[in-house]
């Protein structure tokens, strides 16, 4: 059976999950499918006077054989506030909506994964992932952009014993909505992760990137997560987060919820 040997924290657009994988000869022979929900919730003033809270809610499949992994995730999203999110995250304020809130159907991403299995022998984990967003969300309640987005990443991971460091290195390519001059963002992760035993680990990890917004600094978060094998085909993962810089969330935290069969 697949071990998945990330966090599988909520990363739907945020550029910060990490998602290397072993997998075994039996399991190369079969796909095998997950989905998952849960919920992410962040506030923060991202540089304006009025904080902003975003509510994210996704609902997620994954289908997996060999070295391949396709996954789509569709949000539910409610945010609060002046900020702008941008590919699932908030960022600086804009004129969108300077009070009240609005909800709704988000962006949609699209991802495929490809694992270099011929590493596996040397304890060391490289996926490759492109990903495309789809813009179903709301440009005119502030919900995203309007337009496509591409994106590309290299996750690395190397086991040691219990204890696994890890990192993540991306480029986003920005749609730019009308009267917004949107940058590509350049994203990045460190990380490390320790499994106490079969069925708990327990990571933390440091996200940075560059702003999509030519004047605003670059987000920076940090990350703490609980993962929990609950059964053979259920897990949970429990994190918490916090900023580093006056365009990143001041705290949040969430949990996903997956079930696996095949």
């Amino acid at each position: 059976m697949k071990k998945v040997l990330a966090s599988g924290v909520l990363a739907a657009g945020l550029g910060c999950s990490f998602s290397a994988q072993a997998q075994d000869a039996f399991a190369d022979a079969f796909w095998q499918y997950k989905a998952g929900t849960g919920f992410d919730f962040s506030s923060g003033y991202y540089g304006a006077a009025k904080r902003t809270e975003v509510l994210y809610i996704p609902a997620t499949f994954q289908a997996s054989k060999g070295p391949w992994t396709l996954k789509a995730t569709i949000p539910w999203v409610r945010v609060s506030g002046p900020a702008l999110l941008l590919d699932g995250s908030a960022e600086t304020a804009t004129n969108l909506r300077t009070s009240g809130a609005a909800s709704g159907i988000g962006d949609i991403s699209l991802a495929a994964t490809y694992a270099l299995e011929s590493l596996y022998t040397y304890g060391l984990y490289v996926d490759l992932t492109g990903r495309i967003k789809a813009p179903a969300a709301s440009f005119q309640k502030g919900l995203g952009t309007g337009e496509w987005d591409e994106a590309a990443q290299i996750d690395i991971a190397k086991a040691w014993g219990k204890f696994m460091p890890f990192a993540t290195l991306g480029y986003r390519i920005t749609g730019r909505p009308k009267g917004y001059a949107l940058r590509n963002v350049l994203y990045g992760t460190l990380g490390v992760q320790y499994s106490w035993v079969d069925w708990l680990t327990t990571g933390v990890y440091y996200d940075v990137r560059r702003a999509a917004v030519k004047t605003a600094v670059a987000p920076q978060e940090g990350t703490a997560y609980v993962n929990v094998r609950l059964a053979d085909d259920w897990s949970i993962n429990v994190y918490g987060m916090t900023g580093f810089s006056r365009n990143s969330p001041s705290a949040g935290g969430g949990l996903v919820l997956s079930y696996r069969w095949r």
